[in-house]
C-alpha cells in the first residue's frame, strides 16, 4: 500500500509541475482548440511556436491557415481563413500563466443563395417586348455563390493553467477575451451589391491548448 501511494504521488506531482518545462531555452510548440461562447461545434485550431527568454517568460508567432472546399457538382463553394500574430505568455506560478496575442485574421465564406433581379421577361426562350418595341421587365428569382468577409485586428487576453504528461507533452485548458476590430462585407442579395459594416466587439472563449515543451 505504500509503494502505490508513493507512486501515485509522483504520478500526481510530475502531472501538476511545469518548472522544467517553462526555463529559459525551453521552445514552445503548440496548438490551441478553441470554442466560441455561441457556437461551441465548432473548433477553431491556431498553430503557435514560442521561446523562453526568460525562466516562466515566453514569446512567440501564431500563425493560422486553412481552406475548405465543398464540391456540389454544378458549382464549388470554398471557406477560408487567414491569421498571423505574436503572443507573449508568463507563468505566475509554476502552472497558472497569462497570455497576451495580437493578429490580423481574415476570413472568408461562400454560400449559394437565391437572389432576385429586374432583368427582361423570357418565354419559352423568346424575349418579350412591349406594342411600343421596349422590352419588356419582370422580377427574377436566381441562384449563385455569394461571398462574405470578415478582416481584423484582435488582442487577445487569457489565463491558463499547464498540465504536464510525460516530461515534454502538455495539455492547457485556458480562457480568453478578444477585442477585435475590423470591417465585414455582406453581399445584398436583393441590392446585389456588397455592403460594408465596421466589425468590433469583444468575444469570451474557453478551449484548450496541446503542448510540446524541448
Amino acid at each position: 500500500m505504500k509503494k502505490i501511494i508513493l507512486s501515485l504521488a509522483a504520478v500526481l506531482a510530475f502531472a501538476l509541475t511545469s518548472d522544467a518545462q517553462t526555463r529559459k531555452g525551453t521552445v514552445l510548440l503548440g496548438a490551441g482548440s478553441q470554442m466560441s461562447d455561441t457556437e461551441w461545434t465548432t473548433l477553431a485550431i491556431t498553430p503557435k511556436v514560442g521561446y523562453f527568454v526568460q525562466d516562466g517568460i515566453a514569446i512567440g508567432a501564431l500563425i493560422n491557415f486553412q481552406s475548405d472546399n465543398t464540391d456540389k457538382g454544378a458549382y464549388e463553394l470554398n471557406n477560408s481563413v487567414a491569421e498571423i500574430g505574436v503572443f507573449g505568455r508568463y507563468y505566475v506560478s509554476n502552472n497558472l500563466f497569462t497570455e497576451i496575442a495580437l493578429s490580423s485574421k481574415s476570413a472568408s465564406t461562400e454560400e449559394f443563395k437565391e437572389i432576385f433581379q429586374f432583368a427582361q421577361q423570357y418565354i419559352d426562350g423568346i424575349p418579350q417586348f412591349d406594342a411600343a418595341g421596349d422590352p419588356m421587365m419582370t422580377w427574377q428569382d436566381i441562384e449563385e455563390v455569394v461571398e462574405n468577409s470578415d478582416k481584423s485586428l484582435n488582442f487577445n487576453l487569457g489565463l491558463g493553467y499547464t498540465i504536464v504528461w510525460r516530461e515534454h507533452f502538455a495539455v492547457e485548458p485556458f480562457m480568453n477575451l478578444v477585442f477585435m476590430n475590423g470591417e465585414r462585407k455582406v453581399y445584398n442579395s436583393t441590392d446585389r451589391l456588397v455592403e460594408s459594416h465596421d466589425l468590433k466587439g469583444t468575444n469570451f472563449n474557453l478551449g484548450v491548448n496541446f503542448s510540446l515543451f524541448f
